[in-house]
């Protein structure tokens, strides 16, 4: 798949339907106007030198279904991807370490892919060139395929491509090129990093002692490694303010508060305050250029720092404090108390706080008004989304990996290349991010969408070009694509991932419905690997246990895997209600773009609401269970048991008997009538454990064994609210109130959002990784019950 060698360039006098679009950048980062645009007929041989930057975009039509792979040359790059519809069949792999060493890769790439129905398929390649390629040294590439599983491999015909992409791939394409500009903690690796895009200029602070022991990087969870505290503060979604403390390591004992601002025109400004430092402390600021991109940093004089990334403008910043040049860094005392950093020279300390006063106090003006008495809730998940807020090229555009310490692009060559998409992780981000930044929410979404696999789902995990290719996890994304869709009424975004959506579907009933009532099962098995004899076939039953995106759950205890199958043997009600629930909004969704699959898809979602209400109703139990495929009910009850209320599988009486039996009922899932936690035991105090209380598997406790979770709070109460009962919509409001009253209380007490929360009552940290964005989706269910979204 991957080889490396040269080739050459054929400009083109074709039509501008035939062929592909080349488009060539003097900088390192595809930004802005390009210096030439030309098209090609063949991608035989393709070659430019002296540019910093080259795409190659169009559409790629394939004549027949099946099976087919790509195979890709290339040559003087220091970056190269080439996607066809998302999938990152070729790469030049140069954000590894070795990419020919297994044990430093997660999962396959994409090539083969499968062509099942869509057969127009966007296509883009991503060539870039930094100051070790000579200027009159060509950088190549080529690509050919291979149709249908066939051995030959064949150059990719004039009649397959078109110069443009689809309208809907060209709003995607504007929209993410918009949203990747700006200051701001772009890198995962650190928050240290302010990063400027599209320049790539990346200015490190780094905090010392008088005894040169640094913090020179740091994320935000104390764990993994990372010993130096961190507390985060207001993280504004139009990016305008910003600002978190960091220090008290194991060798530096003192605590900075990092604030900045930055405006349109990408002025910033940045303050650092001492909290608590010894005498010689001192701020150390490094500058260089992130993702392999050149560009020139210079150290002027103690005072003054200059930025220029190839192919961009000159820009320069000013230190206001008492400086030494130390090598390539620059040491700023904080003796003296704040410094500042800023590219106006006028900035001073007095000045910089009153900026950033200002700055801060228009965005809580912002949160107020729009949100009310809910704007400190707002500013949690703001700061939910975009404290993990990263680009990397790897992807197309920003988006909003899980926590900055999940990283499964394993042996990156840079720490700049860390990052991982999860499934349903990321899809729940882009409710978060669109809350108040609607386009990174929606870049978020659909790089979260199109990492599908090649056999059509969207994987556990995704990053890098590497997939979990034998599993994907719960299907929410038609449902979070409604709810953008009803928020701000683009139809662009429902028509470019609506076929995807679909794919997603197919997968579910092709390989994960469990004979012989055809209900929805957890399953494991690499299609692509089987292919290619090359990796894993299965994870088996742990593997299942991933794709219900409850690793550990105690509803899946136990072996009942099936090798032959490759399926877990037990009708699953949660993920039975979510296919159905996906096949009711993507019902929804084919309406409202004029698709024609809306009656096959409301006849799906009914089809699959009749087999849970008939099947799946577990009446001596009084709520729906799993159950075995000989008949037995596997009563192991999580908060998944309330996800067929989603397509109202339940009647009226049921539904109210559910909230009564067991969503109030504080010794299953703890919610006080009066969403307060009032009546409630101090093991079960905060509501909604991840296994109900009385499981034999809640005293001990461990992940998703009774720790509370934000995506089980987000699909509780989309089930609750199918229902106007009387009963349903009091449990619906107690839950939104105590599970909100849960997130508060952690971001009150350390400024974390929990990957999980711990259900006791004196419960002081996060149970899981302490930033993590869908923890404030206990939040977000608030903010919806009150019609704030």
């Amino acid at each position: 798949m991957l080889r490396f060698a040269i080739a050459t360039l054929l400009a083109s006098t074709v039509t501008a339907d035939n062929g592909l679009t080349v488009s060539m950048y003097e900088n390192g980062a595809l930004s802005g106007t390009p210096s030439k645009t030309y098209t090609i007929t063949s991608l035989d041989k393709v070659s430019e030198s002296g540019v910093g930057s080259i795409s190659i975009t169009g559409t790629l039509t394939f004549p027949i279904l099946g099976w087919h792979n790509f195979t890709c040359e290339f040559a003087q790059t220091s970056l190269a991807m080439v996607w066809v519809d998302g999938h990152m069949v070729c790469t030049d792999a140069k954000h590894y370490q070795d990419w020919r060493d297994p044990k430093q890769l997660r999962g396959e790439i994409d090539n083969p892919i499968m062509v099942r129905e869509k057969k127009d398929l966007a296509f883009r390649v991503h060539l870039y060139r930094n100051s070790s390629i000579p200027a009159s040294t060509a950088t190549t590439f080529s690509m050919k395929w291979s149709l249908n599983g066939s051995s030959s491999i064949t150059s990719i015909p004039l009649s397959a491509m078109t110069t443009e992409m689809s309208p809907s791939e060209q709003e995607r394409e504007a929209l993410q090129k918009e949203v990747q500009r700006g200051w701001g903690n772009w890198n995962q690796h650190s928050i240290l990093d302010i990063v400027k895009l599209p320049d790539s200029a990346v200015l490190t602070t780094m905090l010392c002692n008088k005894n040169d022991d640094c913090i020179t990087d740091t994320r935000i969870e104390l764990d993994r490694g990372n010993d130096c505290y961190v507390r985060v503060g207001m993280y504004a979604g139009d990016q305008s303010y910003t600002q978190f403390y960091f220090g008290q390591s194991k060798t530096v004992s003192g605590n900075v508060s990092v604030e900045y601002t930055s405006t349109e025109t990408n002025d910033l400004t940045m303050l650092i305050t001492p909290q608590t430092v010894e005498q010689g402390h001192k701020i150390r600021i490094a500058g260089r250029f992130a993702w392999w991109r050149s560009g020139e940093y210079t150290i002027v004089s103690g005072n003054e720092v200059t930025f220029q990334g190839t192919g961009f403008d000159k820009f320069t910043m000013y230190i206001q404090g008492n400086t030494t040049i130390n090598g390539n860094f620059i040491d700023i005392s904080l003796d003296n108390g704040p410094i500042t950093i800023s590219t106006l020279k006028s900035t001073t300390v007095q000045s910089a706080r009153s900026d950033l006063t200002a700055a801060h106090e228009t965005r809580m003006n912002y949160l107020r008004t729009t949100f009310k008495d809910r704007a400190e809730v707002a500013l949690a998940i703001e700061a939910s989304a975009m404290w993990n807020l990263v680009y990397v090229p790897l992807e197309n555009g920003p988006l909003f990996p899980v926590s900055r310490n999940w990283n499964w692009v394993h042996g990156s060559a840079k720490g700049d290349f860390d990052y991982v998409i999860f499934d349903w992780d990321n899809l729940f981000a882009s409710l978060l991010g669109a809350l108040t930044n609607k386009k990174l929410g929606y870049s978020n979404f659909i790089q979260a969408m199109k990492s599908k696999t090649s056999d059509g789902f969207v994987p556990n995990y995704a990053a890098g070009g590497m997939k979990s290719q034998d599993r994907t996890e719960p299907p929410v994304g038609a449902k979070v694509l409604e709810e953008l869709y009803n928020r701000y009424g683009d139809k662009w975004l429902v028509e470019l991932v609506f076929d995807d959506l679909l794919d997603w579907q197919a997968f579910f009933l092709r390989e994960r419905l469990l004979e012989p009532l055809n209900l929805v099962c957890l399953g494991s098995y690499n299609v692509v690997a089987a292919k290619t004899h090359e990796g894993s076939t299965t994870a088996g039953m742990q593997g299942g246990r991933w794709e219900s995106g409850l690793d550990n759950s105690p509803m899946y205890d136990g072996e009942f895997f099936n090798s032959t199958t490759h399926q877990m043997m037990l009708y699953d009600m949660g993920m039975t209600s979510m296919l159905a629930q996906e096949a009711q909004s993507l019902a929804y969704l084919a309406d409202q773009i004029g698709r024609p699959e809306k009656q096959m898809l409301l006849d799906r979602a009914a089809h699959f609401r009749a087999l849970l209400a008939d099947n799946l109703w577990d009446e001596k139990i009084g709520t729906f269970s799993n159950k075995f495929p000989n008949g037995t009910f596997y009563e192991r009850i999580s908060p998944t048991t309330f996800y067929p209320l989603q397509v109202r599988a339940a009647t009226d009486e049921q539904a109210d008997s559910m909230v009564t039996n067991w969503l109030l009922n504080k010794d299953r899932f703890c919610i006080s009538p009066t969403g307060d936690s009032k009546g409630n035991g101090p093991d079960c105090y905060w509501g909604l454990p991840s296994i109900q209380a009385g499981d034999p598997a809640f005293p001990p406790l461990g992940y998703w064994r009774g720790y509370v979770w934000g995506p089980m709070a987000q699909l509780t109460y989309w089930s609750l609210k199918q229902y106007n009962t009387t009963i349903v919509n009091q449990g619906r409001k107690a839950m939104t109130n105590q599970l909100t009253s849960l997130m508060m209380s952690q971001w009150n007490r350390n400024r974390h959002i929990c990957e999980n929360y711990g259900p006791h009552q004196n419960t002081t940290d996060c149970t899981g990784t302490q930033f993590y964005h869908w923890g404030a989706l206990t939040g977000m269910i608030t903010l919806m019950e009150e019609q704030y979204w």
